[in-house]
């Protein structure tokens, strides 16, 4: 087995450790000064890496959150007033062609519509692939297989959806069922998916 760790946030820790102890016992193992200090710049850079990483993550998470806020929010607004043009007695098609408004709002009976999905597991993420139909977007839930009761993780407006918790227990698989149900001027109009699941290992 790799002394590495694979798990970045152990990879972090072992680093950290790393740098520490070839402080201490490098020398009497045979390292040069300079490679001491080479080690230890090397797992400090390898620390900051990881970290720069996980902010960025957090960042772009927290803008695609606003995204779909905003897109979600605007589309609605926008579907209201080009509706309203639709509407007048000025309107022609060759207008419509111009504005890039010609065609239907949506018309499939979402109230026995199923949303499709499908899990896909990846390194650190299960993601969500979903069709959307017309539908504004999805409401994403999930729960571990047994449980009854579903958790809200997001509306999303675009696929796919990303889930990038970690697990509760390091080291410990968990067996997520996940569900979505269509959303349409921020209100959920469809039947729930179906549950489909996914073994996720971190």
């Amino acid at each position: 087995m790799d002394y590495i760790p694979s798990k970045e946030a152990e990879k972090r820790d072992w680093y950290g450790n790393l740098k520490t102890e070839v402080g201490t016992n490098g020398a009497a193992l045979g390292l040069t000064a300079t490679e001491i200090t080479d080690v230890q710049t090397t797992c400090s850079t390898n620390v900051a890496s990881i970290d720069a990483s996980n902010t960025a993550q957090t960042a772009a998470k927290a803008a695609k959150t606003a995204k779909d806020t905003q897109l979600t929010s605007g589309n609605k607004k926008l579907r209201l007033v080009i509706k309203k043009m639709k509407a007048s007695s000025g309107y022609t098609d060759s207008l419509g062609d111009k504005l890039r408004i010609i065609g239907e709002d949506p018309t499939i009976d979402y109230s026995t519509y199923q949303p499709s999905i499908k899990a896909t597991v990846m390194p650190g993420r299960v993601r969500i692939d979903f069709v959307k139909d017309g539908l504004d977007g999805v409401n994403i839930y999930a729960r571990l297989k047994g449980q009854s009761t579903w958790t809200k993780l997001a509306l999303d407006t675009y696929s796919p959806y990303e889930d990038n918790r970690p697990l509760a227990v390091a080291n410990t698989p968990e067996h997520r069922e996940y569900m979505a149900i269509g959303v349409l001027y921020d209100e959920e109009v469809t039947l729930q998916s179906d549950i489909i699941e996914a073994v996720f290992g971190g």
